[in-house]
């Protein structure tokens, strides 16, 4: 008896330290396919831009790029609003921060509109003038600006819903 439990608790034990093999250890656990059910309407909706309505200046803006963190940085006057900015995403995991400088108006309205509308990007934060963030939002986003001062809009993918990483896009900030 004593030698069967000894033999069964020796067992447990080398099936439990396993080796992984380096395939699965680069796999991802989270499962995006199952987390897009839980995405907003408004998040997948075509956007559409009546263009009579909406005045179409392109910005001629700074870019600052960091490639270590895939990260863009465009410098706008918010003088000049309401304005559309391009860009495109050419890796997987890329952000774009649009630093809006003399914002002055009370509401900031922004709308993301990308080539592909199965590509799979949104608002992922705020920067108030105060140093607050708040966010997610998804590809419009409406917000309550007090003062002036630089707000910043961080645009990157939505890690709770599967699409394409890569494209290009425009952003309407009014």
């Amino acid at each position: 008896m004593k030698n069967s439990v000894l033999l069964i608790s020796l067992l447990l034990i080398v099936s439990c330290k396993k080796a992984v093999s380096s395939q699965e250890k680069q796999t991802d656990s989270v499962i995006v396919s199952e987390q897009s059910s839980n995405a907003l309407n408004s998040d997948s909706a075509k956007v559409k831009v009546n263009n009579d309505t909406l005045m179409k200046q392109n910005v001629k803006s700074d870019t600052l790029l960091n490639k270590q963190n895939g990260e863009a940085v465009k410098l706008i006057d918010g003088e000049k609003l309401p304005s559309t900015l391009e860009y495109e995403f050419t890796d997987k995991i890329q952000k774009l921060i649009v630093r809006i400088t003399n914002y002055h108006k009370a509401q900031l309205k922004a709308t993301i509109i990308p080539e592909n509308n199965q590509m799979n990007i949104r608002f992922n934060q705020i920067k108030l003038k105060d140093g607050q963030y708040d966010g997610p939002f998804g590809r419009e986003i409406s917000y309550k600006i007090s003062g002036k001062g630089e707000v910043w809009l961080i645009i990157g993918k939505n890690l709770m819903a599967d699409g394409e990483n890569t494209g290009r896009f425009s952003v309407r900030i009014e």
